[in-house]
């Protein structure tokens, strides 16, 4: 018990000092200031609703989730609500009663929640009524993944758990480990067909037999570098991404590598540090731990654009919109940048003291923002009057 706090005090005194070009510190680099340019479209809001106080002072990515014309979104208060798409009308709300630290996942009718008791929640999506609930061996950050009947979490200690999705019932479990140090943020598993893959706070990628939770493989995609434990930080924050085949994993201080699903090898890699995420398009879309968005050949990992007018604005990861790109800012902006070259499209201001940390979800042509505040906010863009 005496190990768990004190691994859970060290996350809160790491995220003052590693977080800092996201979290806004007094030591942190001041934002870069915003330029005046020509707009290419105009941003258009279309409802706005208080869904809760949100975050409040933490730094937890409880991103809202998209699912059947619907979208759910969980405050850390215990304040779960599920609106409609297209007015934000509210259908249900819950009151958990429990300090939320990881979620909504939501699928297969289901949502799970997990809180700081620590518990894993599950409820209906189409009402908010409680079907079951576990108690968990430690903290959960990650968000948690829903697929093929089962739920999965990871714990700040680097345990990797199964349960039913309809049952609760404990399918298997995985004992990776971490390091004493590790960042607040954590990326969530990712099932792909029969697999599951991890990405952990030591700055290794490892893919299960989603079934029985057999190790497939394990690589390690970076090393510890420097003398100070913050500097040997190497985190997997941002969540992996999948396409053709190909895993695209980016650790903190360390590198950005394309895995191959099948057998874990490395088929490319370079120096790169993220903990906000990536997108994939025609290219591989990806913010900085300082505020650079970049452009990066999905077969390679050359460079083919980069951008820096938005350094130390603490960006989320990017969402890919249409043929641009959103991005939302700790300042409570919401940025549309051209895939093809990075330039600036559109920007609007979503409040004037909101902060965005999570990153936005799109179901085109709309996409959805949520603050760190608890206002979650749809917009779409229209064309500029002649």
């Amino acid at each position: 018990m005496t190990k768990i706090y004190l691994r859970l005090s060290i996350l809160i005194y790491l995220l003052s000092l590693t977080g800092c070009v996201s979290l806004g510190d007094d030591n942190t680099p001041i934002p870069t200031p915003l330029t005046t340019y020509s707009f290419e479209f105009q941003p258009v809001l279309l409802w706005s609703v208080a869904t809760g106080r949100g975050m409040e002072n933490d730094y937890l990515r409880l991103s809202p989730v998209i699912q059947g014309g619907q979208i759910f979104v969980a405050s850390k208060s215990g304040l779960i609500t599920d609106l409609e798409l297209v007015h934000g009308h509210k259908l249900w709300q819950k009151n958990i009663k429990q300090i939320v630290t990881s979620g909504p996942a939501v699928n297969e009718g289901v949502i799970i929640i997990v809180t700081k008791q620590p518990q894993a929640l599950a409820l209906a999506a189409d009402t908010g009524d409680v079907l079951w609930t576990v108690t968990l061996p430690n903290q959960v950050l990650a968000p948690p993944t829903i697929g093929q009947g089962r739920v999965i979490l990871k714990t700040v200690d680097g345990q990797i758990l199964a349960f039913g999705l309809h049952t609760g019932r404990s399918l298997w479990s995985y004992e990776h480990g971490s390091p004493m140090l590790i960042l607040r943020p954590s990326s969530a598993p990712k099932i792909i067909n029969n697999k599951l893959v991890v990405g952990f706070p030591d700055g290794k990628l490892a893919a299960f037999n989603l079934k029985n939770g057999n190790l497939l493989w394990e690589r390690t995609i970076a090393f510890p570098q420097g003398v100070t434990s913050a500097e040997q930080l190497i985190d997997i924050v941002a969540d992996p991404k999948f396409s053709c085949h190909v895993i695209y994993v980016v650790t903190y201080q360390g590198q950005l590598a394309a895995i191959s699903l099948r057998s874990g090898r490395v088929l490319w890699q370079r120096n790169f540090s993220s903990y906000s995420g990536l997108a994939v398009g025609n290219y591989l879309y990806i913010t900085d731990s300082k505020g650079g968005v970049w452009a990066l050949s999905r077969s390679t990992g050359k460079l083919l654009w980069q951008q820096q007018f938005l350094r130390y604005r603490g960006l989320t990861a990017p969402t890919i919109f249409g043929n641009s790109l959103v991005i939302g800012d700790q300042e409570g902006y919401i940025h549309w940048l051209a895939q093809l070259d990075g330039h600036p499209l559109a920007r609007e201001l979503v409040h004037d003291e909101a902060t965005i940390i999570a990153a936005p979800v799109v179901a085109y042509p709309v996409v959805y923002i949520l603050t760190r505040e608890g206002g979650l906010s749809a917009w779409t863009h229209a064309a500029l009057p002649v």
